[in-house]
């Protein structure tokens, strides 16, 4: 049996370069050949696929190691395996089967590598030796038999976070000749060389100052890329044994005048070498020589100067276009590229993996090996070289790229009419074969619109292999936590990716043979179009079949082109909500219809609150007050607001603060015209808690354990009370006429909130991170470890405690008290239903990947986001979960509960509304 193989499916890797019939009638003349020497094959077969040979699940250690050393290791005739528990797994290269273990020990590998018939192990802890160098033991093994050959241990020392890192790639390099063990990766950098067979030191050099270095090894020597601010960048073989160097190579580079160029180097089987200087590629063989200079990843490499692969990338990357996609690369799969050494050029062929979750591992002449990421399937894959006829029509991912439909006919002017009319179409730069543009611009006619861009991501010569493409990619995408679940359906995904200049929409969709994606900086124009799209390729790829039908949620939700971080306002069967791209919404409670919308024109809009028919949004530096019903702008600004502001008796308080100041101020407002009545700003480098009104008098504390009460019509102090000490920030309520106010370090105070007199003292233990809440008689207080306290409001006598236990630290949240129940949670990941009374356990429903923001409870419920975007709804009674749905992305608001639905915003830019009975 072969222990944790895979078969490959029956027609092996999904994006081949020919059919399949063309491949086998290549072996078949090949076999043929030796029989009629007399006669010339009709064609030369050149390399034409990657099919895979096998595959298996991996069981990599969870935790990285500390330096850059490789947990997998390929040789001529044999691949080993680093498992979770510290052992090693021999795999046969030709057929995945397991030829043997290496049995675990306490310290875990943290590298692995194969040099001739010798299998090399380093191990070791993080914590092992003193505080300023790491112990490793290196170990050799009978790679046949898997005996220990020898055993030293060797002493890395560690880089202090103030030095220049100097050597940054794996402190051990493993070669047939000999081992090379970086000792120091710092200046001044020290080098040994070990004997493969015995382990023994066989030399000992130091580097110079002043260079930063990268390193690769070959089966023979060891290549030094350095940079040195006096000679620029150089290139030097070592010889494993002796560190002399074999050859140098001055390099000549457009980057060399930088003081801190991007360095890397990388090898194969070869040799050849693969050196990047800023973002200039060079190419050597293994004896230095410069090879052809290798610009673009066309065409396919002779088999008469076939290499094994150099690298796995997209083609984008291969080829050097880094243009404007989702990913910034393109297309979709990964390509393993090879280099001719007669000619320079690179060939790529594409694999069944997308290309930001394959890296090649090793390869021999045939055969390259890749660990792919995919969440959920993280697996080796060996891929065997497979060979086609050296003429035809050009291919370009694995088809003829006669067989790729052009980008720019994938849409018309009607489809784009839904979204905004007026689009010009502006074929990409990227071609195939020199014909069919790959990519496609749909400009708007004004330069406010929002441009939609087509790519044709992959044509498979199989709709089961682009099937299989789509699903790696759906996982890689999902696991990021930021799709739309109610859009998706079979072959269609839209999600939202956020960059530096705003958020990204896209719809990835998979018809027949063909993957394509569809991105624009507006998500409802993605909405709106992608089907569209999708109904095109139907009509060209698969006649007269109608899209499958997909979700068909309850409720309604609205795309933006932002996430919403602040609670949604709800009120008059309107909902008003602000979305991070500074654009504020009204939207008809019911049906989601939009009453009106005003974009601020800003960023980073994570504040809103609505009172007395006014709307006030704050993004980074504007705070604005709009009209309820119409929208229309009452007035505006410019500061930079904190916290949620707070609007009491025609007042508007709100903290802001300045970039060029260390310390906050509270304003206070007119909250008709905007006009500034008064300021506020306590002594210390920065305070911004939110604000607490309290009547006639505002009450706030600040950052150095201090609480104050001002005059709401003038600002000035009435009085102030110590409750904590320096840079212990105060958190507060108030009901009736005192004030409950707590320190981070655990100071609990009740004081009269006319004359700041203490009424009483207490202490609870741990940090306190959120505000005390009040009901029934009794005040609580939650730690940011979770344990919910509860102490008598007349005497501050403490009543109970409950200690939510286990998982990690800092995971406590404010209580919600409800009905003669305490929702509580803490570090285990659970929701705590306690009676106020007595802190005694009603039930309790378990949250395995944790929980984001406080709870909601209305109607019976009690309404929960967890920490993988998905709401949840408990009964109240029992704990039972009545429904669960899944939004697509992290739970950033609170859960907002009317009769009919549950409002929440979350990061993939959607605000949901979602039916209290159902869920969706």
């Amino acid at each position: 049996m072969r222990e944790g193989r895979e078969e490959p499916e029956a027609r092996g890797v999904l994006t081949v370069l020919g059919p399949r019939s063309v491949a086998v009638l290549a072996a078949m003349v090949m076999a043929a050949y030796p029989a009629a020497v007399a006669d010339a094959p009709r064609f030369r077969p050149v390399p034409a696929e990657w099919r895979v040979a096998w595959s298996m699940r991996t069981d990599l250690p969870a935790n990285p190691p500390s330096f850059e050393t490789p947990r997998h290791a390929v040789s001529g005739d044999a691949l080993a395996v680093a498992t979770r528990e510290g052992g090693l797994r021999i795999h046969d290269l030709r057929t995945g089967e397991l030829r043997r273990t290496v049995p675990a020990r306490t310290e875990p590998i943290t590298g692995v590598w194969i040099a001739a018939d010798v299998l090399v192990v380093s191990r070791g802890t993080p914590e092992s030796g003193t505080p300023d160098q790491a112990e490793k033991t290196l170990e050799a093994h009978d790679l046949a038999t898997g005996a220990v050959r020898w055993r030293r241990t060797i002493a890395f020392h560690q880089v202090p976070m103030s030095v220049n890192l100097e050597y940054l790639d794996s402190p051990i390099m493993v070669t047939e000749r000999g081992i090379i063990v970086f000792e120091r990766s710092a200046e001044p950098v020290v080098a040994h060389a070990l004997d493969l067979r015995t382990g023994a030191t066989t030399a000992r050099t130091t580097y110079a100052q002043g260079c930063d270095m990268r390193s690769a090894a070959t089966p023979r020597a060891v290549v030094l890329l350095s940079h040195c601010a006096r000679t620029g960048p150089q290139l030097a073989s070592l010889t494993p044994r002796t560190l002399r160097p074999a050859w140098t190579r001055p390099l000549t580079s457009p980057f060399a005048a930088l003081e801190d160029p991007y360095l890397s180097v990388t090898t194969n089987a070869d040799g050849h070498l693969r050196v990047r200087v800023g973002s200039d590629d060079s190419f050597y063989d293994a004896d230095g020589r410069p090879l052809p200079g290798a610009r673009e990843a066309t065409g396919i490499p002779s088999p008469r100067r076939w290499s094994p692969p150099l690298f796995a990338d997209s083609y984008s990357e291969a080829a050097h276009r880094r243009e404007a996609t989702p990913e910034n690369r393109w297309p979709l799969p990964a390509f393993l590229v090879s280099l001719d050494p007669g000619t320079g050029r690179l060939g790529g062929l594409p694999l069944d993996v997308p290309h930001e979750h394959a890296t090649l591992i090793g390869s021999i002449q045939d055969m390259a090996f890749v660990h792919g990421t995919v969440p959920g399937d993280d697996r080796i894959t060996a891929y065997k070289l497979g060979y086609g006829p050296a003429r035809g029509p050009a291919r370009f991912g694995g088809v003829p790229a006669s067989a790729w439909p052009p980008a720019c006919s994938l849409l018309a002017g009607r489809d784009l009419s839904v979204f905004a009319e007026g689009y010009r179409v502006l074929p990409g730069s990227d071609h195939l074969a020199g014909t069919t543009p790959a990519k496609c611009d749909w400009i708007p006619r004004t330069d406010d619109g929002a441009v939609v861009s087509v790519s044709v991501e992959a044509v498979s010569p199989s709709s089961a292999g682009a099937r299989k493409l789509f699903a790696a990619e759906v996982a890689a995408v999902k696991a990021a936590n930021a799709h739309d679940p109610t859009t998706e359906g079979p072959g269609f995904l839209s999600y939202t990716r956020a960059r530096p200049t705003g958020y990204l929409g896209a719809t990835i969709i998979n018809v027949g043979p063909v993957i394509v994606r569809i991105s624009s900086s507006s998500r409802p124009a993605v909405r709106l179009i992608s089907p569209l799209l999708r109904d095109n390729l139907l009509a060209r790829y698969q006649p007269g079949v109608r899209a499958p039908a997909g979700p068909r949620p309850r409720g309604w939700n609205l795309p933006a082109d932002g996430a919403f971080y602040a609670d949604p306002v709800v009120a008059r069967g309107v909902v008003h909500a602000t979305s991070d791209d500074g654009t504020v919404h009204s939207l008809d409670a019911a049906t989601g219809a939009e009453r009106w919308r005003y974009r601020m024109g800003d960023v980073g809009a994570h504040v809103q609150v609505a009172a007395d028919g006014t709307v006030f949004a704050a993004a980074d530096e504007r705070l604005v007050a709009l009209d309820a019903a119409t929208g229309r702008k009452r007035w505006s600004r410019e500061m930079e607001v904190s916290t949620t502001p707070v609007v009491s008796q025609g007042r508007l308080y709100a903290w802001t603060t300045f970039t060029d100041a260390p310390n906050a101020e509270l304003v206070a407002l007119d909250a008709t015209t905007g006009r500034r009545l008064w300021t506020f700003r306590p002594p210390g480098d920065f305070a911004a808690p939110t604000p607490l009104i309290a009547g006639a008098a505002v009450h706030v504390g600040d950052v150095n354990g201090m609480l104050y009460a001002l005059d709401p019509r003038t600002g000035a102090r009435r009085w102030r009370s110590p409750v904590g000490g320096r840079n212990d920030t105060v958190h507060l309520a108030r009901t009736g006429d005192v004030v409950y106010a707590a320190s981070e370090s655990g100071d609990v105070r009740a004081l009269d909130a006319v004359s700041g007199k203490v009424r009483w003292s207490s202490q609870v233990h741990g940090t306190v991170g959120f505000r005390p809440v009040v009901a029934g008689g009794i005040v609580y207080f939650a730690n940011k470890f979770g344990t919910t306290y509860a102490l008598d409001t007349r005497s501050g006598r403490r009543l109970w405690r409950f200690p939510a236990v286990g998982g990690e630290d800092g995971r406590g949240w404010e209580p919600v008290v409800a009905q003669g129940v305490v929702y509580a949670g803490g570090p285990d990941s659970g929701l705590h239903a306690l009676d106020a009374a007595t802190g005694v356990e009603r039930w309790s429903a378990a949250l395995n990947t944790g929980y984001s923001f406080r709870p909601a409870v209305a109607d019976g419920a009690v309404y929960l986001g967890d920490a993988q975007g998905v709401l949840h709804a408990f009964d109240t009674a029992t704990g039972r979960e009545r429904w669960r749905f899944q939004t697509g992305g992290d739970v950033q608001t609170r859960p907002v509960v009317t009769k009919d639905f549950v409002y929440l915003g979350v990061s993939n830019g959607n605000l949901y509304a979602l039916p209290t009975a159902t869920g969706g």
